[in-house]
């Protein structure tokens, strides 16, 4: 995508995959290869649910290049909702920091590393303030973790 002043934007999905593509080798290496298919797997259908919500229901966000329940969102959208939620609960894996201080620090990791770029290249569109946007990140990555946590010992 080109602006109107000729600077190139960078789709922000992209960076998604490339998580996925730094996160997949390194838990092969590690031996957690299942752990990583199972977080993926458990992002996507989160991700699509919190969709389904928050685009489809409340209306509170969009995706302006990839129109809700349409063949780019399952082919873009689903996915990167996969490479998140398995980036969020690989690096919880990995990071030996109690839990409390590891959500923390681990949404406002995320907030900065999804929230920033998102402010150059619009992959989605917010329709609600910017306080309740940040303050959204904290259930948002809570559940996320929860839902691998307490499936993963059911499935693993």
């Amino acid at each position: 995508m080109v602006l109107s002043n000729g600077e190139k934007v960078i789709r922000f999905r992209w960076i998604a995959f490339l998580t996925a593509a730094i996160f997949i080798p390194i838990s092969f290496l590690r031996g957690e290869i299942t752990i990583a298919i199972l977080a993926f797997i458990l992002g996507a259908i989160s991700g699509f649910s919190l969709d389904c919500l928050g685009v489809g229901v409340l209306k509170l966000w969009k995706y302006p290049r990839q129109e809700f329940l349409k063949k780019q969102y399952f082919g873009l959208v689903v996915p990167a909702w996969g490479a998140f939620g398995m980036s969020i609960n690989l690096c919880w894996q990995w990071i030996q920091i109690p839990d409390p201080i590891t959500f923390f620090i681990s949404t406002i990791v995320f907030i900065g590393l999804y929230e920033l770029p998102n402010l150059k290249s619009s992959s989605w569109e917010y329709f609600a303030p910017t306080w309740l946007i940040v303050a959204g990140w904290f259930p948002l990555i809570f559940v996320f973790r929860m839902l691998f946590m307490m499936l993963s010992p059911i499935v693993l």
